[in-house]
């Protein structure tokens, strides 16, 4: 596309077009919009949408454009592994106290096209994620594409027939494939695969047993421990200290993958949970909790950062490029923090994810936000300017605030003072100091209130200040005022753009009720032509006679 972005070129209203990643998505999303609204007699606003934990910034942002397109108000994106978690902790009864040691479950996640674990501590009313792993290239299609390859290459030799020049019979291949793997969860023996017509009016058969499938997907199954290990590191877990272990997805069902999970932790795996619908159950609970139409039990969730993000900034003092990671690796989320910068003139922070290598795409930027209308104090001195950076409840990072501490001298009275030699270069100056300051009450959300306070600035040292004897000056007053921010966001449609897919989305959908109304509209006149002809050929029978005898003569 222009913009550089992935497009999808299909023949819609015999007119050859491309639309976005974020069309395409947004039309899935009508499709269920009208599927539940069918289903519950009612319009459909607000929903929660799952993401895979591995989401990036990038990833995010699309999906809650694509939410706009479709019309809804997205109230969370929430990860899959998160959503699990939820749909486990909020029915059990017999979770330990708020003041006792946390009940520790590992939640596995083996879909079609994606493997995610996640570590969390359960407490009555709380759930929080301590680590999350994942290997987004792992899944049941891995699995089903072995056996593709390997019943390719039996045809191609007993049959002479090269599969993957016929589009159709790969997708016949696929399906017959993914039957197979499921039959083989249940049975060991051998079993057989047919097709009739498969190709050039051939029928082609084959067979194939459980042990002969683990043993060609014994490079698949090798990785099912790498985000096993790389949980446990993180959370600082034992294996004693897991109290379970629960395993989703469809394709956790496989024998060999839960043979291995088993023997990493050492005990027997937990199904208490619907292995395809338990990410779905724990949106929807999520959604009720949100939601003011539903009174639902408090339960307070805490997320995780899924990758370290860091900003950095030009220095005052000519002295480089400052840096800063403010949320590490599986920080609490939604949190906030406040950072402090001494500024003159308007200033630009770029926000980065600092671990590219654990990136899914090689591109590490966040976005850019350039904090505007700053100007020195009245005496010249660089002024205070205070930014809140927040990683929101939907996994997304954002500067929410910038404000800048203007001082304001009183003539009320005098007070002593004490001074710096080297205020000159105040800018420069570095102060590090974390301040976490007490949670507000927020029972349902208590991380969501949570919120970091530091100093920050470009220069590697701290000057020293000399005391002096204490002088006289004005008592100051402080006023905080709004500074504008203009973001620069990576992968987020402009506002014009947005509008104008939602408007283009909004006349396919006018489109397509037409299409559905003319078809509703022919199968009527069919309908009234069919219970017109069977009443003409049976109690109206001796009148249409007459009619015609009449008619012509």
């Amino acid at each position: 596309m222009p913009t550089g972005a992935t497009g999808i070129k299909v023949l819609y209203m015999e007119e050859e077009k491309v639309f976005s990643i974020e069309q395409v998505t947004a039309m899935l999303l009508t499709k269920l919009k009208e599927t539940a609204e069918t289903a519950l007699k009612k319009p459909v606003v607000d929903c929660v949408i799952s993401v895979p934990c591995c989401y990036t910034d990038a990833e995010r942002r699309s999906l809650i454009d694509a939410a706009q397109i479709a019309g809804l108000n997205c109230l969370r994106l929430m990860n899959e592994t998160t959503a699990v978690a939820l749909a486990y902790g909020i029915y059990k009864q017999d979770l330990p106290t708020l003041e006792e040691k946390p009940r520790i479950v590992v939640f596995v996640d083996l879909g079609h096209s994606g493997y995610q674990v996640s570590a969390c501590a359960f407490n009555k009313g709380k759930l929080k994620v301590l680590a999350t792993a994942f290997d987004p290239q792992l899944g049941g299609k891995d699995f089903d594409e072995m056996l593709v390859k390997h019943f390719c290459e039996d045809f191609a030799q007993r049959y002479k027939l090269d599969v993957r020049s016929k589009p159709r019979a790969l997708v016949r291949l696929y399906q017959e494939c993914e039957k197979l793997k499921k039959l083989m969860s249940a049975n060991s023996s051998d079993l057989p695969l047919n097709i009739e017509c498969f190709m050039n009016d051939i029928d082609v058969s084959g067979k194939l047993n459980r042990g002969q499938f683990e043993e060609l997907c014994a490079g698949i199954l090798a990785r099912v421990e790498a985000p096993l290990i790389s949980l446990m590191e993180q959370a600082r877990l034992k294996k004693e200290d897991i109290y379970a272990v629960e395993i989703v997805g469809g394709a956790s069902r496989i024998p060999a993958v839960k043979e291995r999970i088993s023997k990493f932790f050492g005990k027997e795996l937990s199904t208490t949970l619907n292995a395809d619908e338990a990410v779905a159950r724990g949106c929807a609970l999520q959604c009720a909790i949100l939601s003011p139409a539903f009174k639902v039990r408090e339960f307070s969730i805490t997320d995780v950062v899924p990758y370290p993000i860091s900003l950095k900034w030009n220095s005052a003092a000519e002295e480089g490029l400052g840096d800063c990671e403010v949320f590490p690796k599986n920080h609490a989320a939604p949190f906030s923090k406040v950072l402090t910068f001494y500024r003159k003139e308007p200033f630009q922070l770029e926000a980065y994810y600092n671990s590219p290598k654990e990136l899914p795409y090689p591109d590490p930027a966040i976005g850019q936000f350039l904090i505007q209308k700053v100007v020195p104090q009245a005496s010249g001195e660089s002024s205070k300017v205070k930014v809140k950076v927040r990683v929101n409840l939907h996994g997304i990072f954002c500067v929410s605030n910038a404000s800048l501490v203007e001082v304001v001298n009183s003539e009320d009275g005098m007070e002593p003072m004490e001074t710096d030699q080297n205020i000159r270069n105040e800018e420069s100056k570095m102060q590090v100091d974390q301040d976490e300051k007490k949670s507000q009450d927020g029972h349902k959300e208590n991380a969501d209130n949570n919120m970091e306070e530091m100093e920050t600035s470009s220069e590697a040292g701290i000057q020293e200040k000399t005391e002096q004897s204490p002088q006289a000056k004005p008592k100051v007053k402080t006023k905080t005022v709004n500074l504008p921010i203009e973001n620069r966001l990576k992968c987020q449609l402009a506002s014009d753009v947005l509008n104008h897919f939602v408007e283009n989305e909004g006349k396919m959908i006018m489109q397509d009720k037409l299409e559905k109304e003319r078809n509703d509209a022919k199968n009527c006149v069919e309908e009234y032509v069919y219970d017109m002809r069977d009443k003409l050929h049976g109690r109206w029978r001796s009148l249409s006679l007459r009619l015609t005898e009449t008619l012509s003569r």
